[in-house]
Formats: structure tokens, sequence, C-alpha cells
């Protein structure tokens, strides 16, 4: 056996059987690892008909191929299952270092069954897997938890766990690693607690398996060559998302701002990343084998929130809890960012029900009788702080309606607040508008998880607007392949994909070395074609597992906000997203999809996909 391919590790929680199989090369190649492995057995173990909580919905974990490698930034995992939350494909992407630990300990991919019949946790310590006990563990918060599980285990376990909010299975919830990195969207937090499993902590003395040692450190040699020197890679090591990110935005007149009926903060001075820096933040720190460090360390020493240490925040979570709710109280960010990583929360979906919650009571459809006296009044970060709180424990009205994310919360409110509700299939997406970056945007409409914004991005992005619909998406495309191997690969995209000086440091990284990393690796001789053929591989299957599922062209849409609403002030103001039909019917096309959105039969064989094409047909779904 190639000990590179590793094990998969089967649990079911029910009967508290543990096998361990050798993985299939075959299967190994083809999909390569992370969200290639999650997606196919996805596809393959959880069928049509299922309900996302229920103990049939199977929740597979799969490090990428390189994660814990001495490759840099080789952190990465990925959770796939059906979402609870949008009710399709759903999956979520972590770091840290429990997924390189797990990927050290021998296994490439976890799949877990059923229920169990109390609260567990699970100990993977190399090769010896064990299911225990967590009445003791069930009600506590994820930074407890880890505490108390590296108290019984030892320090040198990483700890991956969900927080109240997955106790309480609410839709949002996420899958905490290392008390501040999550595998936050799409509420896989919900599934592991909807089958009573609190934790899985992992511990690995294995080496990383490499079958040419002396190449691959040429390979990572390289790297450390093209990174040294990056200074757009050094740049964002100091300031981060929340600097790189809310600058640019704001600039283009792009930023979240209350729920999206604008695009600039008038106090973006008093939250953004230079802010950070000169008043809270303490160090930046990185994950597994990660030279760039980019998170953010940060501490409140003095005012209402001293004594509030946090990893964060990044981008998303800083408009969560502040241009989204209208506050400019930076302290109160960082302790809503705690909040939500003890409670087990996804940030951008709790920013996305925090500010529509705000504008329902702005525009009177809820009340101070449905708020139970939160004044929901923009700016209100107490408000927010005590409405996040409720959420997690789905307590009153408004904490129980939140608890189903944005398109649930509208469902159940009414009166016309589905207007107001800015999803996609019901996740929220990024913080940048799309009726600002149009073309780019387009990637919230299409993403196989809905509101997406990892899925799809290229070089030049934010400029494709001035060029021809059918070149702009021939260009997004063409690099939609090498944005999908990070997550296939287990590595981060930041340093290798995002934060590179220029378009060739990107491809050398892509095109170059990691095919060489992968190959020295496994032993196989791996092109960059192949590689790449893999990426659009899996696209392709997460295309088909929604199709499956019913979704057709009417679902790749934008919400109101986007479509009919003209941007009212700023470098943007007048904009509205008026592009869709045509973006979409390019994107089709140069897919290989057909008009409704699905892949024709003779994309589907081309990409060694027949059994999924007659599996599509099993279901009644016209492939042409």
């Amino acid at each position: 056996m190639n000990p590179f391919i590793g094990n998969r590790l089967y649990i079911d929680l029910s009967s508290g059987e543990i096998r361990i199989e050798p993985q299939d090369p075959t299967f190994s190649r083809k999909f390569l690892g992370g969200r290639g492995f999650t997606s196919r057995l996805n596809y393959e173990l959880n069928p049509k008909e299922l309900d996302p909580l229920s103990p049939d919905n199977v929740l597979v974990i799969a490090p990428g191929a390189l994660s814990g490698s001495p490759a840099f930034s080789s952190a990465r995992f990925v959770v796939g299952t059906r979402s609870p939350l949008t009710g399709i494909f759903g999956d979520a992407n972590g770091g840290g270092f429990w997924g390189a630990y797990l990927r050290r300990a021998g296994f490439s991919t976890v799949i877990l069954r059923g229920k169990a019949e109390k609260p567990v946790y699970i100990r993977i310590d190399d090769q010896n897997v064990s299911i225990h006990d967590a009445s003791h563990l069930w009600g506590r918060d994820t930074h407890e938890t880890t505490e108390l599980l590296q108290a019984e285990l030892g320090k040198e376990f990483s700890v991956a766990t969900i927080g109240p909010a997955g106790e309480n299975l609410v839709r949002i919830a996420g899958i905490v690693v290392d008390k501040d990195h999550l595998a936050a969207r799409c509420g896989v937090g919900a599934v592991m607690g909807s089958k009573n499993l609190k934790a899985i902590a992992v511990r690995a003395k294995q080496a990383f398996p490499i079958a040419d040692r002396e190449r691959f450190l040429r390979a990572v040699a390289r790297l450390r060559e093209l990174e040294v020197d990056d200074a757009r890679l050094k740049d964002f090591s100091r300031r981060g998302t929340l600097g790189t990110l809310m600058d640019h935005h704001t600039l283009l007149g792009g930023t979240n701002t209350m729920n999206f009926q604008y695009g600039q903060f008038k106090g973006k001075e008093k939250i953004d990343g230079e802010a950070l820096i000169k008043q809270y933040l303490v160090k930046t720190t990185g994950c597994y084998t990660c030279p760039t460090k980019c998170d953010r360390y940060s501490m409140v020493t003095e005012g209402e929130f001293a004594g509030t240490v946090v990893g964060g925040p990044e981008y998303c979570t800083a408009v969560a809890f502040g241009s989204g709710i209208g506050n400019d109280n930076l302290a109160a960010i960082l302790k809503g960012n705690d909040l939500a990583d003890r409670l087990g929360l996804d940030t951008l979906d709790l920013g996305g029900v925090l500010a529509f919650s705000f504008e329902l009571y702005q525009r009177g459809i809820l009340t101070d009788q449905d708020t139970e006296g939160l004044d929901l009044t923009w700016g209100n970060y107490h408000a927010a702080l005590e409405l996040v709180r409720r959420i997690a424990y789905r307590e009153g009205y408004l904490g129980e309606t939140l608890a189903h994310g944005v398109k649930g919360a509208a469902e159940i409110i009414g009166k016309n607040s589905e207007r107001y509700a800015v999803h996609v299939k019901g996740l929220t997406p990024a913080p940048l508008d799309a009726r600002v970056v149009k073309v780019y945007n387009f990637r919230y409409a299409v993403s196989p998880r809905g509101g997406d914004h990892l899925r799809i991005s290229a070089p030049g992005a934010y400029g494709l607007d001035d060029l021809p619909i059918d070149e702009a998406v021939r260009h997004l495309h063409s690099w939609e392949s090498i944005i999908t191997l990070p997550d296939l690969m287990g590595v981060c995209k930041f340093p290798y994909t995002y934060y590179t000086a220029t378009t060739d440091i990107t491809i050398e990284k892509m095109l170059n070395i990691i095919p060489e990393l992968y190959s020295s690796a496994t032993g196989f001789d791996v092109d960059k074609e192949e590689l790449m053929e893999a990426a659009m591989r899996v696209n392709h299957l997460e295309r088909a597992y929604n199709a499956r599922l019913g979704l057709r062209a009417k679902d790749d849409i934008l919400p109101p906000r986007f479509t009919e609403d003209p941007m009212p002030e700023g470098p943007a103001k007048g904009k509205v997203y008026d592009i869709l039909e045509p973006i979409r019917e390019a994107w089709y096309r140069q897919h290989g999809w057909d008009e409704e959105g699905v892949p024709t039969r003779q994309t589907l064989i081309d990409y060694g996909l027949e059994d999924i094409l007659e599996d599509l047909e099993r279901h009644g779904v016209t492939v042409k």
C-alpha cells in the first residue's frame, strides 16, 4: 500500500462501530483530497430525500492531499454534508492545526453517520480511535471544551468542537478548531450536534508520508524563495483581511453597510485594520507550517470589554459586528468575535441575521414586542451582543427565529420581510456588494453552497466589468480550477492565490510547484493538466449534486437588494445588478451545462463522471 494514500475512518455513532480501511488509490488520484473527497462522498452517501438534521445525514471530513506536510500553509481540511441551513450541497473549510494532525495520524477521510445515545467525543491518537462520554462537556463553550479535553488528554491534542449553538441545532453553527478557527459555513456544527458529537480530539506522532523527500523539500525551498520578498504577502501579513479588504471595498463604495443599504461606512476608520493595529493587536499568528501569520491576536485592556482576548477579527467578522449593523465601536466588535467563537457561530451568516433584524426593526416589521425589549436601532452593539446569545440558545421569539438563518427567518416572520433578506439559496454573501463589482460577484449566484465568495476568483477580477461578458466569463472560468486546487490540496488560498505579488507567482506556485509537491509526495507522475482536470471534475460534481435536488437556472439568482435597489450614494451611486441573465447564460455555455445549468451528458463523460450521469437519469433529471 502507498502510505501517502492513507486510511478511511468509518464511525457509526448509533452502534459505536469503528472501522479503518485503506483508501482506494484510484479514488484518491481522481479526487485528490479535501473538498474532492468530501464532495464525492457527500454525493454518494447522502441521498436526495434526506433531513439534514437526521442521523442519516453523513458528515464527511477530509484534510487536503498536502495537509500536514512540510509545504507552507498546509493546514486546511473540509467538512462536507447536506446543509441544514440551505437544504442543498454544503461544506465548510477550516484551518488551524487540527486538519494537519488528522492527516499525519494517517487518515485521508473520516465518515461519520448515525447518532449517539448521549453526548460523546472522539479521540484519535494516530491510528488508535475511541469514543468517549462527553456529558461533562455538553453545554460548555468551545474554549472550555478545548481546555478540558487538553487537560484530560494532553496539550498536544488539537480539538475540533461545537459550542452551545451546535448543540442547540442552530442552523448557522460551525465547528471550532483550536479555539478560534472555524469550519464555519452551511451549518456543519448543527449536523455535528444532531449526532450528539461534541468534539473530535486528534494527536499525531507520525510524520507526513513522502515518497521522495529530497525532491519534495526542493519544491518547498522554491516556495520559500517566492514568498520571502513578496511585498504584497508581507502587507497582508501585517494588515490581514480586515486591513486589505475593508480599505479596497470602501474605495469602491461596496462595503456592506446596514444590511447592504449603503456601500460606505462613516465610522470605517474607527474599525479598520489600522485602528486594530493601533489599539488592540498584540501579535500575529499562523496556522500549521504557515510563515505568513495572517491571524490577528487581539486584546482589550480597558473599558467595558476589558479582558476580551480573541483570535481576530477577520474582515467578514468586523463587518458582521461593525458596518453591517452600523456600529463603530471596535472593542464591541472584538467582544462579538469572541462570543461567536465561544458559542460556535459562523460570523458571516450571524452578521446576515443581525443586519436583517436591525433593518426589519428600522422598517417597523419587527416591533419591541417581537424583540422582547431589545432596541435594534442601528449601532446598538449591546443589543447585538445579547441577540447573539439568544440565537445560540434559541431563546425567545427572535432568538429562535434567527437560529434558522436569514432565509428561514424571513419565511417565519413574513410581512414582506423576504424583500430585505440578503442571501442566495439561504447562505449570506460576503461583504462586497454585487452592485459594485458585478461580473466577479456572479459567484454568489452560481456557487453550489449558495452566496459564496470562495469558489471563484481570478487576477484582475475587480476590473472584469469593463470587458464584454463572454470575455470576462472566459477569464473567470480559466482560473476556476486554479482557485479550486487549494481546497483539494489542503493549502491556504491566501498565500498561494489571493495575495501574491504577481499573476506569474500564482501560476508558478499552483501549476508548477503544487504538481511537484503532489508528485514527490505520492510517487505518482502527475502534471498540472491532470490536477486541473481533477479540480474541474469536482466543480461539475457539485453542480450535479444540486441538480439531483432539483435546482435549476431559476435558483442561480441574487437578492432584490442587488437587482432592484440602486446604490443610493458614494462612488457606486445609481448602480444596480443588471447583468444576471446574460452572465448566467455565458457561464453555463462556458462550463458545458445546458440552459438550465445541468451539466451535459458530454461534459460528465469528459470528466469521468459516467456514474453521476446514470444516477441523475435514475432520479429523473434530463441530461442533454
